[in-house]
């Protein structure tokens, strides 16, 4: 580069001749910046590290999925020299030996031979992608292997199986019984007493399984005839109730891909009374009926205190705790405190049926006792007995699952034995 010369002035240096002049104050010994890794690949490398210290060998590409993606990651380390150094430090099982091989491969393969290479004219008059296909100059360069146009493990639009019916919200006929189970579910998510998860997992799906989907709540109320989608896995009809008195018949992996994708889509945590219930073959379509509850008296009346194995047996549509609460107060339980022994839930009873069967069962272990409340009236106890609890527990078990026809009570022992 020529100086350029001022009138009278001496001439200006030039970038050149600074550059070539000395360096008296060190300005241009710069060392090259070293390159530092994050801490995202001393991370992604302690993986493959942690992966050997477990396994004894170094990640397979014919392992599972994970084991796949820590020997390509590690394959990729081994490609890049700036990586193998600056990984040197934290290479304990000495992996990082710098592979150029397959750099070299790979531009082998990226660099087009000189032979066999066709000479052809280009046609400047093509306007179109269609006018290039169908010329004669791409005739000659011969397409090769058109296999892979071929589609061999996906079907063609036109022959997709599609489903027999598409599912279709109506009115729910008969949302009179499911009322109930919305309304306490709801209140229950409001108050925070039940938990509502992300969804996953749609194999998971199971009768009597609620969800949050689209902005509502839904049930599965059945689950349909076993049947299979087009790739062989199981897909049955359900019948899903909504909680604004609607329902659907939705395949079930559209319901899961349908809560999948919706981004407030949440399961219901069934409580542990529900898992419970669940292992008692329990379900949403089941009313509870109340509970039988097993009391023993704790009255000072001499009388009572000389009965041995005095309980009674109850039933109650409240709490066992509520239906106690007043019961120095009432002739039903002898006008003295109790201490409740046992309860269970009962579903589907008929309570009337239930009392005269216990009576007609434990009828020679019933109380005989005519007693006198504190107002001065007499009364007679219907629901006491002098039986002990295990016994009562057991023809209460046999009353509810109709097997007490082929049991009775043996007077002398007071216990419950087979007829045979």
């Amino acid at each position: 580069m020529a100086s350029i010369k001022l009138r009278g002035k001496q001439p200006r240096q030039t970038l050149d001749d600074i550059f070539a002049g000395p360096d008296e104050f060190g300005l241009l010994n710069v060392k090259p910046k070293a390159k530092t890794l994050g801490r995202i690949e001393e991370g992604r490398f302690e993986e493959i590290n942690v992966f050997i210290d477990q396994n004894g060998r170094e990640p397979s590409s014919e392992g599972d999925l994970s084991e796949k993606g820590l020997a390509r990651r590690l394959a990729s380390f081994r490609r890049s020299k700036e990586l193998c150094e600056a990984l040197q430090a934290m290479d304990r099982h000495s992996l990082l030996q710098f592979d150029n091989a397959q750099e070299e491969e790979e531009f082998e393969l990226l660099s087009l031979p000189e032979e066999g290479v066709p000479d052809f004219e280009i046609d400047h008059s093509a306007s179109s992608l269609d006018d290039i296909l169908n010329s004669s100059t791409f005739d000659s360069l011969n397409g090769g292997d058109s296999s892979i146009f071929e589609m061999a493990h996906i079907k063609p639009i036109e022959e997709r199986d599609t489903p027999d019916e598409i599912a279709q919200r109506k009115a729910c006929a008969d949302f009179y019984q499911f009322e109930s189970l919305f309304r306490d579910t709801l209140k229950q998510i409001q108050d925070g007493t039940v938990d509502v998860i992300p969804f996953s997992r749609e194999y998971q799906i199971e009768e009597g399984d609620m969800f949050i989907y689209s902005g509502s709540v839904v049930l599965v109320d059945e689950i349909g005839e076993y049947q299979e989608d087009e790739g062989g896995r199981y897909n049955p009809r359900l019948r899903v109730i909504y909680d604004n008195g609607t329902e659907s018949n939705l395949l079930l992996r559209s319901l899961g891909r349908g809560l999948y994708k919706d981004p407030h889509g949440r399961r219901i945590v069934r409580d542990a009374d529900s898992v419970i219930d669940k292992f008692n073959n329990v379900s949403h379509k089941d009313k509870r009926a109340g509970e039988i509850y097993f009391v023993t008296s704790l009255s000072d009346n001499p009388a009572l205190k000389a009965v041995p194995n005095l309980l009674k047996i109850g039933y109650t549509e409240q709490t066992v705790e509520d239906r106690i609460r007043n019961a120095e107060k009432d002739t039903t339980f002898l006008e003295a405190p109790v201490r409740i022994l046992g309860a269970f839930e009962c579903y589907n009873l008929n309570p009337h049926k239930f009392e005269t069967l216990v009576h007609g069962v434990l009828h020679a272990q019933r109380l005989q006792m005519t007693l006198t409340g504190k107002d001065g009236k007499t009364y007679h106890p219907k629901e006491w007995f002098s039986v002990d609890l295990e016994t009562a527990k057991q023809v209460v078990q046999r009353i509810i699952d109709g097997s007490i026809v082929n049991y009775r009570m043996n007077n002398t022992t007071g216990k419950l034995v087979s007829k045979r």
